[in-house]
């Protein structure tokens, strides 16, 4: 039987080295630059990334700065070929201009019912036809009839936790702090219910909550190298019968959506939550609108698509698909702009001038008056203090895509075959002076308009057509909670707070060390 065994583990060896090194030439066979794969981790950025060394959030720009003068290069994560593109113009091209071959993402096929159905894991047509849909949902229009539920059902209980914690001293952890906000946030504009997760953190919605999207005090250990292996070799996850979100809680929210789809149906309340939203959109699918397309700014219109022709029936189950883009609203929404609201904190606490023009331009815009979606929009310099505190983070320093049909890249004689991965991480460019005044510091003026800063050089929230779609709900659901933190009060530095934010090594969702800020009374 032993040695049965130790046979079986020898051609599992032997299985695992073919598969991981069998690629190892793909990229001296074309001609690109690249760092050489080593088995089983692949090339040394990987190696750095998966033992800890760097942040799994570096691994590209790693590469990137390993060989800094390549604008096209190439790496290997464990066995697979991973395409850099570290060119502004060339980035902008795939992105954006050349958008129809790299038109997905990564896929995870994992055979679960809603996970399957999200918008960030559909491609092609399919992805095309769902994100023509689901634009509705954020317009502009959407969301000002939404800020009152966020602003009152939220707002009030987050300004009552900040006077409290003003009043006792006490030192705050900032993601924590935006998690709660933004939670209920996403309790009353997702689910049309209210909660308080200020008074009660431990309820059961927060815990579930915290255990969709992987907290560490509620994930497994096992959670993110799973995700890792299934990203990498989806076969090997079907085959193990491994899932990306938890069962349980995942029941929960669905069970809760489909309660409140229901009972919305019998009263004909309309709450003009997302749920109310997605059902209107799904009513108005394939309607011919007589509507002039507009676009509120540079990123929108680069987003744009032709959609002329095109069928937005899915075929899909009705209620499947409210609850698949609810809980995707939640599963993307919640920890990014936790991190958001953290990184804005920090920046407030350790620049208090700067601060002080924060809190004066929301005195003078919105002062007593009840907070409204068009006096949120008049904060311009919140705005560019926020687009600075991004900037100078990179919490997400690159965006990937996959290659749908075989790509020879502009000006040189490479061709990415379809099917490759391509990952946009331009070392320089949030730190170039071609696109910010003054790139090095900390400086919410680098976004006036008359300094002419680029539209182009973050990937906060992704570019082209396959951005966030949900970028506006969350700069509204950041500028309200910062409103209301700024009203009567201030951050300040405490004994823990950070000269810098340094990325996670292994938890993705949380920075190397915790942010902490106090608040002080004005």
């Amino acid at each position: 039987m032993w040695l049965e065994l130790a046979l079986a583990a020898l051609l599992g060896f032997f299985w695992l080295y073919h598969y991981t090194t069998k690629q190892f030439n793909h990229f001296k066979d074309k001609g690109i630059p690249y760092l050489k794969g080593t088995f089983p981790l692949g090339s040394d950025n990987s190696w750095k990334s998966f033992t800890g060394k760097v942040s799994l959030l570096d691994i590209d720009t790693g590469a990137a700065e390993a060989l800094p003068n390549e604008k096209v290069l190439g790496y290997f994560m464990m066995g697979q070929p991973i395409y850099v593109i570290n060119d502004e113009e060339l980035a902008k091209q795939i992105l954006i201009k050349d958008f129809d071959y790299f038109m997905d993402r990564r896929v995870f096929d994992s055979k679960e019912k809603y996970f399957d159905s999200f918008l960030t894991n559909l491609k092609g047509t399919e992805w095309k036809r769902m994100r023509a849909l689901m634009s509705g949902v954020f317009t502009s229009g959407r969301l000002k009839v939404m800020t009152k539920y966020i602003a009152e059902d939220v707002g009030a209980n987050f300004e009552n936790y900040i006077a409290d914690c003003a009043s006792k001293g006490i030192e705050v952890e900032s993601k924590d702090a935006g998690g709660k906000m933004t939670l209920d946030s996403i309790a009353t504009a997702g689910f049309g219910i209210q909660t308080n997760s200020f008074d009660n953190p431990k309820n059961h919605f927060r815990v579930q909550a915290l255990t969709l999207v992987g907290h560490p005090d509620y994930q497994s250990k096992m959670a993110i190298p799973k995700a890792i292996l299934m990203s990498i070799w989806p076969a090997l996850g079907k085959l193990l019968g491994w899932t990306f979100m938890p069962a349980k809680p995942v029941a929960y929210f669905a069970d809760i959506i489909k309660q409140v789809f229901e009972q919305r149906k019998i009263s004909t309340v309309k709450r003009n939550d997302f749920i109310d939203l997605i059902v209107e959109e799904l009513k108005k699918a394939n309607k011919e609108s007589t509507e002039e397309k507009t676009y509120e700014d540079d990123f929108e219109r680069d987003a744009a698509m032709d959609t002329t022709g095109l069928s937005l029936d899915t075929g899909k189950d009705e209620l499947e698909l409210i609850v698949s883009n609810v809980l995707l609203f939640f599963f993307a929404g919640f920890e990014t702009t936790s991190i958001g609201f953290s990184v804005v904190c920090h920046k407030l606490a350790l620049f208090p001038e700067l601060q002080d023009r924060v809190i004066d331009e929301i005195a003078k815009v919105i002062g007593d008056d009840d907070i409204t979606y068009d006096k949120i929009q008049n904060l311009k310099y919140m705005d560019m203090f926020i687009a600075e505190a991004f900037r100078i983070a990179n919490v997400v320093p690159a965006a990937e895509r996959r290659c749908t049909k075989d790509y020879r890249i502009p000006g040189t004689d490479f061709t990415i075959p379809k099917d490759r991965y391509v990952k946009i991480t331009v070392t320089d460019m949030s730190l170039s002076e071609d696109n910010f005044k003054n790139p090095q510091e900390f400086d919410p003026d680098n976004y006036l308009p008359q300094n002419n800063p680029s539209k182009f050089a973050t990937m906060s929230f992704g570019q082209g057509p396959r951005n966030c779609i949900g970028m506006r709900y969350a700069l509204l659901t950041l500028k309200i909670g910062l409103v209301y933190m700024l009203k009567q009060h201030r951050v300040v530095r405490s004994e823990n707070t950070p000269d810098k934010i340094e990325k996670g090594i292994s938890d993705l969702n949380n920075f190397k060390n915790k942010v902490y800020d106090k608040f002080e009374a004005r």
